[in-house]
């Protein structure tokens, strides 16, 4: 039998490697960005068409190539940045595997022109498919001017798996960013099909900031500067009223490389502890700095997830500056009694029963019209109740526990409820029409079983994902219009997001129209939300929307519907009427699932008789 083990050929292995440190254009833009930094640069440009896919230009005033270090450049594992294995623990510069570049060559047409200070001409290199092509002198500025064209042209199927324009462009910007926010002494543009998205001259850090996230941002910024023998922290975290309830202004860096670590979030999770509630993520932009032995980078190939000597120390040392960044700023964790507001004590006397006015509502439920449930801006969702003057409407609420266990008996025997022409099964039917409000979160009533728990907040979401998707499905909404449209300033990659969305929003009744660099008028929203609540809706949708983009099986309606629900929908610790948990109930049941949300969370639990009684034996 032959030998059948042999080696591969340079072409198949970078091919190899490709797969693992190009996936998408992103990865070029950082790959080519963070050699520009490496070779001394302080002004780069990056130039694309179409997103990347057809051209990605970098060009920088770096300190160039030789022509054989021009050629050598594209041989695997050729890097001038280390010489023996002990330099993997004293990494100065973001590169040093010597795998991006052969790795890029293997799958795109390559153009590159670099010249020396100390060379009259320079040198230019053509390269296809890790074949030198061509190599010549030419006259080229100082520094590197490299073209990547046609990327994956020798691999159809990695080209065919490529996201949306508007999707790889955001991808792109995350990386530009990245290096932006670590490097704000060296002046970055961008430019997609000639349009600027990012022009970033020369500034301090807080600017920079500023710069890239919006003048918004400046007055949010609390200063965090952590000196010690093992680490020092610089940078910025955000207070706390300003948290969002997703991810996407999160940086740590370490030694000027943008890092993951989920371990360092928890710390400064931990920081916040008491300000912000459970669901929110404060912003932050923070800087470590330690000696490089003290961390190991070569851990994946996208460099980003490292491993620090010391993490737990490390840990508490974040956990302490950032507290005392709060601290300093007056921000303190407010005092909790754990009072139970939600069980008020009525002072009547025993002979008069307790009663409320007669509240005004919508008894259907539609989140664009009125024709069924209850408004968005009319209802009591978004505001204290409002109560009528008629004091002879005498509805009763239950103010006690045992309230909810009057007259408990079961009922004929196959009884079934009808709830909005949906058939609930006897054993979660509720058994009286009581409904009590728990801890401002829970709607609490008795079924035939035991007691249900349902979420207020997930509940309407469910419904209101329910109904949005059957909008985009159907006919456009008509919008109503705005007297004087409100703008909305956005970062690039939200601006270009709303791009690839704009057209589903049109069917949901938002009209938006493109004002200026990246911002947006808003001429028209949905019937039934606020003109006053549309900007913050659609930067809540907005960061909602970016949180959904890895579930591949959620398509782009369902994303939008989802975000919209969420933005949308009643917050916790909003008062609720009898009538309104009562709506909530049958609406909830007249969604096709009513067990979870879109995003799989629970939405109720029931309590059975069973249990309860296990707890008394």
């Amino acid at each position: 039998m032959s030998d059948i083990i042999q080696l591969l050929p340079d072409s198949v292995a970078n091919q190899i490697a490709a797969g693992e440190v190009v996936q998408r254009p992103a990865s070029v833009v950082k790959e080519l960005m963070e050699n520009a930094i490496d070779a001394g640069a302080d002004h780069i440009q990056v130039v694309l068409k179409n997103v990347g896919k057809a051209l990605i230009q970098v060009i920088d005033n770096g300190k160039g190539m030789s022509p054989l270090d021009a050629r050598m450049a594209f041989e695997r594992h050729a890097t001038s940045k280390i010489a023996s294995a002990q330099d993997l623990f004293n990494i100065h510069t973001l590169g040093f595997r010597g795998e991006a570049l052969p790795s890029i060559a293997s799958v795109a047409e390559i153009e590159l022109k670099t010249r020396r200070s100390e060379d009259e001409l320079g040198s230019y290199v053509r390269i296809a498919a890790s074949e030198l092509k061509s190599q010549e002198s030419v006259n080229t500025p100082l520094g590197t001017n490299i073209c990547v064209k046609n990327l994956f042209f020798n691999i159809p199927a990695r080209r065919k798996f490529l996201k949306s324009d508007a999707t790889e462009l955001r991808n792109v910007i995350n990386e530009f960013l990245r290096l932006a926010l670590t490097y704000p002494e060296v002046t970055l543009s961008l430019i997609n099909n000639g349009n600027e998205v990012y022009n970033l001259p020369v500034s301090g850090l807080r600017q920079r900031i500023v710069n890239v996230f919006g003048k918004s941002i400046n007055s949010r910024l609390l200063n965090i500067n952590c000196d010690t023998e093992l680490i020092s922290i610089k940078g910025f975290v955000c207070s706390p009223e300003h948290a969002k309830k997703t991810y996407g202004e999160q940086y740590f860096f370490v030694n000027n490389r943008f890092m993951k670590h989920n371990f360092f979030h928890k710390a400064v999770m931990e920081a916040y502890s008491g300000l912000i509630s459970a669901d929110c993520i404060p912003s932050y932009f923070l800087y470590f700095t330690v000696q490089p032995s003290q961390i190991d980078v070569n851990i994946h190939p996208t460099k980003t997830e490292i491993k620090f000597q010391n993490e737990s120390d490390l840990f508490q040392i974040l956990l302490a500056g950032v507290k005392e960044a709060l601290g300093k700023f007056n921000v303190t964790p407010p005092l909790d009694f754990d009072r139970e507001g939600d069980l008020e004590y009525n002072p009547s006397t025993p002979s008069t029963p307790p009663y409320i006015p007669k509240i005004n509502y919508k008894p259907n439920y539609n989140p664009f019209n009125y024709k069924s449930g209850i408004s968005i801006e009319d209802s009591d969702f978004e505001k204290p109740a409002t109560f009528s003057s008629d004091t002879h409407s005498k509805e009763k609420v239950p103010t006690n526990w045992e309230a909810l266990f009057e007259n408990l008996k079961e009922k004929e025997e196959n009884q079934q409820m009808t709830i909005t022409g949906m058939e609930i099964p006897e054993e979660i039917a509720p058994a009286h029409p009581a409904f009590i409000q728990m801890k401002g979160r829970y709607i609490v009533t008795p079924v035939h079983s035991g007691l249900m728990f349902i979420d207020q907040k997930r509940a309407h979401e469910r419904i209101l994902f329910e109904q949005y998707t059957h909008c985009l499905c159907t006919e456009k909404v008509a919008g109503q219009k705005n007297l004087f449209p409100e703008t909305l300033e956005l970062s690039a990659g939200d601006f270009a997001l709303i791009q690839e969305i704009n057209a589903d929003l049109e069917y949901l009744g938002f009209e938006l129209s493109e004002f200026g660099k990246n911002c947006y008028a808003i001429y028209a929203t949905p019937p039934d939300l606020s003109y006053s609540r549309a900007k913050e809706v659609l930067i809540q949708l907005i960061d909602y929307y970016k949180n959904t983009e890895g579930e591949i099986k959620q398509k782009m309606k369902e994303r939008i519907a989802l975000a919209l629900a969420k933005a949308t929908a009643i917050s916790y610790n909003t008062p609720l009427t009898t009538s309104e948990m009562n709506d909530i109930f049958d609406n909830l049941f007249a969604c096709q699932h009513h067990n979870y949300t879109a995003d799989g969370k629970s939405i109720l639990h029931i309590l059975n008789f069973e249990e309860v009684n296990s707890w008394f034996k």
